[in-house]
C-alpha cells in the first residue's frame, strides 16, 4: 500500500510549532481527506502510515518527519519509508538546482501531465481553508510519485535518491542541533571592525558635518560621495560604488600609490562591516554586544539544502560555509573562531578530503595514471609550480601551482588563468599565450586526460549535455553564453584551439564543455563525501558523536569528547579512506586536524 501523508503546522504559543493538521491522500492521489489533530486522530493517522509500505511526502524527511520527533513521537520506523518528491525531483533534474527549495506547486507544474491529466496548481488556501490545503498536498505528492520514479527508473537514478534520502536527515538534524559562537570573541571581531572603521573614515575624511542645532559627523562611504573625492584627489572617473568596481579598478595596476590606497581603503570598509552577513546587525544593549541572527544562547542554526546544486549542498541562514578560511581572512581575529565545541569539555574534530577534486576529475577522465600520480603526491600544489617553473623559465609559488592545478580541473580557459596568476584584469597576449602552454603541458604529461576531453568537445554539441557521474547522478549541461566573452564579441574562429576557442560560435559549446568537467569532479567528490557521512551517523561511528556539527564541501567537523580526541580522529581517519566501489576500489586520502575552534582545527 502507497499513501501520501502532509502536515500543517501551527505555533504553540512559546515561539515554537506544533501540528495542527494532518493530511492524507489514496488511489494515486484520486482520494484525499484532512482533519483536525488530537490525541485520536494523530493515531489512526500514524496507524495508517504503519501499514503503508511507502509513504509519499513533500519535504517529508528534514520537515514534518522531524516535527513529530520534536514531540515526542517515534519515528524511526516512519524515516525509512518516506519518499520525498523534492528529493526525487532533484534527482531527476539536477540542472534546475540553484531555485533551492523545490515547492510543491514548482515541481507539480514542472512534471507536465499525467495521463493526459495536469494536476490543478491554484490548490493553496492557508488563510481560508486549511483542511483543503493539507489534504490536497498529500493528494498532489502521491499523484506525481508515479512520473517521477519512472524517471528516477529509467534514467538509473535510484542511489542519488537512496543517499539524498539518507542524508536529507542528517542536514535537518544538524540544523535542530545548531552551532555554538563564543560572544566574546564575536565582541573582539566587532570592536576590531569599528576601529578599523573610525580610523579610515578619519584618515581619508569619508564623513560631513550635518544637522542645525546639534552638529554630528555622518560617514559618506557609502554614499556617491565617495566617487565624488576620488575623482576630485586621484582624477579617475568610475561608473558606480560596487566592491567589485573597486576591486577591478585595483587590479588593473593603473592607480597611483595614493589612490590604490584610497580604493583599497574603501573595499576594505565594506567587506563584512559589522559580519551582517553572517551575524545579523549588532547591536549594542546594556548586557553586552547582541547580533540580530544569533541566538540569546549563542548560536546560529544553519539549514543545509541537500537540493540547492548539482555537486553541493547549500547553507543558508546562515551561510556558515562562506565563512573566509583562517587564510583568506583579513580580520585580526577570524571569524572562524568564533565557532566553538558544543560543550566546554569537547574539542572540534576536522576531517576533510585532500586533492579529492584532482582525483575524482581525473578519474572520471579515465586517466588513472593521473589519478596514481595524485594519490603517490607525484601532483602537488608545490609540483605542479616547480614543473612549470622548470618548463617555461616562471617563478610561481605554491599558490599559484594550486591556481593552475583548479583551473585545469574545471576546464578554465587559458585567459581566466592569466587573470589570476598574474593578477591582472585583462592579461597579455603573451602571460595568455603562457597560460595556454602550461595547460597543454599538463595535457601532454597526461595523454588520456586530453583524450576524455578532446571526447567530450565532440559531444557537446548538443545541448544539453547530458552527464553522469561515477556515483550515477545524473545533470545536464546548459550553454549559458550568447555571444562568447564580452571582450572577444568578433574574434574569429581558431579550429586549432579547440575548446579555448574564443569566437562566438564556440562560446555556448564551450560552457556546456566546461560545465561539463567541473561537475564531474566536484559532484563526485560531493557523493563520496555524502556516503561518508551517511556511514559515520548510520554506523555511529563516533559513538555519541557521531552527528557532524559542521559541513563544509569536501568536509565534516565534529564536536567530540576532548579526552577521547585521537581515538576519534583515527576513527573518523578510516570512515574518510575506506575505499569506494564506484571508483573501483580507490580510497581517498583524508586530513585530520582539531583544535579549541574552528580556526584552530585547520
Amino acid at each position: 500500500m502507497i499513501v501520501g501523508a502532509d502536515c500543517e503546522w501551527g505555533k504553540d504559543g512559546n515561539g515554537g510549532y506544533k501540528i495542527d493538521v494532518l493530511g492524507l491522500a489514496y488511489d494515486e492521489g484520486r482520494q484525499c481527506t484532512a482533519t483536525s489533530r488530537d490525541s485520536q486522530t494523530i493515531g489512526q493517522f500514524l496507524d495508517i502510515l504503519r501499514k503503508a509500505n511507502s509513504v509519499i511526502m513533500q519535504n517529508g524527511i528534514d520537515a514534518d518527519c522531524m516535527q513529530l520527533a520534536g514531540e515526542g513521537i517515534d519515528t524511526t520506523w516512519l524515516e525509512p519509508k518516506i519518499i520525498d518528491t523534492r528529493l526525487l525531483f532533484y534527482a531527476a533534474t539536477s540542472h534546475l538546482a540553484g531555485s533551492g527549495s523545490f515547492d510543491l506547486r514548482s515541481i507539480a507544474l514542472l512534471s507536465g501531465a499525467r495521463q493526459g491529466y495536469r494536476w490543478p496548481l491554484e490548490h493553496k488556501q492557508y488563510e481560508t481553508d486549511l483542511f483543503k490545503t493539507c489534504a490536497m498536498d498529500a493528494s498532489c505528492a502521491l499523484w506525481l510519485y508515479p512520473t517521477l520514479d519512472r524517471q528516477i527508473q529509467q534514467y538509473k537514478l535510484q542511489p542519488t535518491v537512496d543517499i539524498l534520502h539518507k542524508c536529507a536527515g542528517i542536514f535537518a538534524r544538524m540544523k535542530e542541533q545548531g552551532v555554538k559562537l563564543d560572544r566574546g570573541v564575536l565582541e573582539q571581531i566587532y570592536k576590531a571592525r569599528e576601529t578599523k572603521t573610525v580610523e579610515i573614515i578619519e584618515k581619508y575624511h569619508l564623513w560631513e558635518e550635518r544637522g542645525k542645532k546639534v552638529i554630528k559627523r555622518v560617514p559618506i562611504w557609502r554614499s556617491n560621495k565617495v566617487l565624488e573625492i576620488f575623482e576630485q584627489n586621484f582624477g579617475v572617473k568610475i561608473k558606480d560604488r560596487q566592491r567589485a568596481t573597486w576591486q577591478k579598478l585595483l587590479a588593473g595596476h593603473t592607480l597611483t600609490p595614493e589612490a590604490t590606497e584610497f580604493a583599497e581603503a574603501i573595499v576594505s570598509l565594506g567587506e563584512g562591516a559589522n559580519d551582517a552577513h553572517w551575524l545579523g546587525k549588532a547591536e549594542e544593549t546594556e548586557d553586552g554586544l547582541d547580533f540580530t541572527k544569533v541566538s540569546d544562547n549563542g548560536f546560529i542554526y544553519p539549514r543545509y539544502d541537500i537540493c540547492g546544486s548539482p555537486d553541493r549542498a547549500i547553507a543558508s541562514g546562515p551561510n556558515i560555509s562562506n565563512f573566509p578560511r583562517p587564510s583568506d581572512d583579513p580580520r585580526p581575529v577570524k571569524l572562524r573562531s568564533a565557532v566553538i565545541p558544543l560543550d566546554e569539555s569537547h574539542i572540534i574534530l576536522g576531517c576533510d578530503f585532500s586533492s579529492v577534486e584532482t582525483i575524482t576529475n581525473a578519474f572520471e577522465s579515465k586517466d588513472m595514471d593521473r589519478v596514481q600520480a595524485v594519490l603517490s603526491k607525484r601532483i602537488s600544489h608545490e609540483g605542479t609550480a616547480e614543473m612549470i617553473n622548470s618548463t617555461f623559465g616562471l617563478e610561481l609559488n605554491r599558490n599559484q601551482g594550486k591556481v593552475c592545478n583548479h583551473a585545469f580541473d574545471k576546464g578554465e580557459s587559458p585567459y581566466n588563468l592569466a587573470r589570476r596568476i598574474f593578477k591582472t584584469e585583462r592579461p597579455s597576449r603573451k602571460q595568455t599565450a603562457q597560460c595556454e602552454q602550461i595547460f597543454l603541458r599538463m595535457l601532454k604529461e597526461f595523454p588520456q586526460t586530453e583524450l576524455f576531453r578532446n571526447e567530450l568537445w565532440e559531444r557537446a554539441r548538443s545541448n544539453p549535455l547530458v552527464m553522469t557521474n561515477a556515483f550515477g547522478r545524473r545533470y545536464l549541461c546548459f550553454s549559458r553564453s550568447k555571444y562568447g566573452d564580452a571582450r572577444e564579441n568578433y574574434a574569429k574562429h581558431n579550429p586549432a584551439k579547440k575548446y579555448w576557442c574564443s569566437c562566438g560560435e564556440c562560446a555556448s559549446r564551450r560552457d556546456r564543455w566546461k560545465y561539463a568537467i567541473a561537475f564531474l569532479g566536484r559532484s563526485c567528490a560531493f557523493d563520496a563525501l555524502l556516503r561518508v557521512m551517511a556511514r559515520i551517523w548510520y554506523e555511529k561511528r563516533l559513538d555519541a558523536y557521531s552527528l557532524p556539527y559542521l559541513e563544509i564541501h569536501d568536509e565534516l567537523d565534529f564536536s567530540v569528547d576532548r579526552s577521547m580526541v585521537q581515538t576519534y580522529a583515527r576513527l573518523a581517519k578510516e570512515a574518510f579512506e575506506e575505499p569506494f566501489l564506484e571508483l573501483d576500489g580507490i580510497s581517498l586520502p583524508a586530513d585530520i586536524k582539531w583544535g579549541d575552534n574552528w580556526a584552530a582545527a585547520h
